[in-house]
């Protein structure tokens, strides 16, 4: 987006509408994608959606805010459907938002193809650390809780049966979720970019 953009946007144009209106179509359709998972679960537990191709689309065409606020009203849609008392919904917030920064950040002043790839590099580092963090003070302690009735080796002999080496906490970190943030944050880059080489000529 080049200055006079921006001046429009800050003016509270037309444009500012056309922004605000993709927010909204963006935040249903990943809200929607939040329920169409690929057929294959890693470790027992962690499945692969792409609910996060909409926000970075609004990240990468209206700036990192926009791509946030997809991300925030998803999952305040999600709270309808929730099991998890809220964190849940908190926890994909923060670490889907790591993403969707990380990538937009580094992208939005000059909108090449190489600050989009760094941008993704970056945005997936960013996934990979607040994903191990996030589930180990958030996530993993209330699904314990809730599903294992507190008994953390169930969830270890489940995540075990796919990844022997997984014995305990660390390890499932290690080797359960580091991984699948790397091949999430590669599959969700790789389909946003299509996304954006396709339509960056008719969201502007």
């Amino acid at each position: 987006m080049d200055n006079t953009q921006l001046q429009s946007i800050k003016k509270g144009n037309l444009l500012t509408a056309k922004a605000l209106t993709m927010i909204g179509l963006m935040s249903a359709l990943a809200f929607i994608l939040m329920f169409v998972h690929l057929p294959v679960s890693y470790i027992g537990f962690l499945e692969l959606e792409f609910s996060d191709v909409p926000a970075l689309v609004c990240g990468l065409f209206y700036g990192p805010v926009a791509g946030v606020f997809v991300e925030l009203i998803k999952n305040l849609l999600h709270l309808m459907t929730s099991s998890t008392a809220t964190v849940g919904e908190i926890a994909n917030f923060l670490i889907s938002s790591s993403y969707v920064l990380g990538v937009s950040l580094v992208f939005w002043h000059s909108k090449s193809e190489k600050r989009l790839r760094n941008g993704f590099i970056v945005g997936t580092i960013a996934l990979i650390i607040f994903g191990v963090v996030i589930n180990y003070f958030i996530t993993l302690p209330l699904y314990i809780t809730l599903y294992f009735g507190g008994n953390e080796s169930a969830l270890y002999g489940m995540a075990s049966a796919m990844v022997p080496a997984i014995q305990d906490m660390k390890t499932l970190l290690i080797l359960g979720f580091v991984p699948f943030n790397l091949v999430k944050g590669v599959l969700i880059s790789v389909a946003t970019y299509y996304v954006w080489k396709a339509f960056r000529k008719f969201m502007m």
